[in-house]
Order: structure tokens, then C-alpha cells, then sequence
């Protein structure tokens, strides 16, 4: 394994946000960076060691931004925050968790693991199979294969120009194994070959994932927090 590159956690939190969202030129949220869009967060904060990063929609009136950036400081007050946006619109979703990034590049993995290309995907016919049709917005797609068919695969969610968010999914039947954590390893390679770096987030419920993270020895460089309301 070879030593990553040192990139401020600030910095990080920044090219997160620029691989999770569209923006505008004022950087206000506008889309949900995938090819089929969807909803922005009224309010994305990323928070690490050096303080919060604040982010707004771009669609929120400037006196509600005003106040939400009056009301986003330590220690958060989430219920204010809530109800600040709710008397704007109905909130749909609230998110908060960990985001790591990749101390180290992987450059093995069990053997089982293959990079799908367009040659492979019958691989991903039997519990994958509406990621046939999206490789190239997900590259790279990574699987961990038993027989012939992928049971756990690792792909992009999102990318930017500087960096790509992990999606993980192990078939239910064949978690508890590693087999998404050998996806992960590949994945993370193919994309700092790229060019770009490797980032891995997920919610605070989400214990699996994390215990992905533990694994693979993530460093988390800050903690994500936003709240999205009905278009």
C-alpha cells in the first residue's frame, strides 16, 4: 500500500460537497449530482476539526439564509434548525453521519474481485441488473464474484473532477464476509488512478458501513449534516 497524499480535512469537506451536490456560481446547492438529478439540501453543513461549512440551496429566500447562518454554529441546535426551515417548507429528510477518506491506496484484494467492464456485465444480470446500463456513470464498477454473478459491488454514487463517492451494496445472503470490503479496496484504486480521491460517507444508523470503515482503516475527517425539504 502506498501512503496518500495530506489534504486538509476542510478541503476534503469541500471536494465532498462538490462531488455530492451541483452548484451554482454564488456555490448554492441546485441538484443532487447524478444523471437523474433530484433535490439539493435546503442546508448541508460539513463539519470537521476546523469548524463547519455551511451550504444553502439556492432556491431559499436570502432572510432564511440569513438566519440559518446565524443558527449553523456549535454545538448544533437541531430542533431549531428544523423548525426554522419548516416554516419555509415541509421537511422531508434529515441526514447526519461520519466521512471518511482512504489513508492508504490499496493495491490488492482477494482474487474474486473483478472490474466490470461492458464485456462482464452478465455478472451483474442476477442481482445487479440496473447497473447494466449506468457503468459509465458509476465507473469504476467493481464486483466481488461467486460462480458467475456479483454479490457485492462498489461503484461511484457520485463523481467530480476531483474526487468519487462510494456506493456499497453486498447481497443480503453473503454479508458478514468481507466481500465489500475487497470491492472496496479495487474501487478505491481504480478511482485514484483516475485522478481523483477516494471518499467514503454514510449515515449514523448505518453500522455495517461503518464497520466497512473500521476495516479498511478510514480516517474520518468530518461528519456530515443536512436536511432536504419537499420540492
Amino acid at each position: 500500500m502506498d501512503s496518500l497524499f495530506n489534504i486538509e480535512p476542510p478541503d476534503l469537506m469541500k471536494i465532498q460537497v462538490q462531488t455530492l451536490y451541483t452548484m451554482n456560481t454564488q456555490q448554492r446547492l441546485t441538484r443532487i449530482n447524478e444523471p437523474e438529478g433530484g433535490h439539493a439540501p435546503a442546508l448541508f453543513i460539513g463539519m470537521t476539526s476546523a469548524g463547519l461549512l455551511p451550504y444553502y440551496h439556492e432556491d431559499l429566500p436570502p432572510n432564511l439564509t440569513d438566519q440559518l447562518a446565524t443558527e449553523a454554529k456549535l454545538p448544533l441546535d437541531i430542533p431549531k434548525l428544523l423548525g426554522t426551515i419548516e416554516a419555509y417548507k415541509p421537511v422531508k429528510n434529515l441526514w447526519m453521519g461520519p466521512a471518511f477518506v482512504f489513508r492508504e491506496k490499496w493495491d490488492k484484494w482477494h482474487s474474486r474481485v473483478q472490474l466490470i467492464d461492458r464485456h462482464h456485465t452478465f455478472l451483474l444480470e442476477e442481482h445487479f441488473h440496473d447497473l447494466i446500463g449506468r457503468l459509465h456513470a458509476k465507473a469504476p464498477v467493481v464486483a466481488y464474484v461467486i460462480g458467475a454473478s456479483a454479490v457485492a459491488v462498489c461503484c461511484s454514487a457520485r463523481t467530480s473532477e476531483l474526487g468519487a463517492e462510494a456506493s456499497l451494496h453486498t447481497i443480503p445472503a453473503y454479508r458478514g464476509h468481507g466481500y465489500g470490503v475487497e470491492a472496496v479496496k479495487c474501487w478505491q484504486y481504480h478511482v485514484q488512478e483516475s485522478g481523483r480521491i477516494p471518499l467514503y460517507s454514510t449515515s449514523w444508523d448505518n453500522l455495517s458501513s461503518q464497520q466497512v470503515a473500521r476495516k479498511l482503516g478510514l480516517y474520518q475527517y468530518g461528519m456530515d449534516f443536512s436536511i432536504t425539504t419537499s420540492s
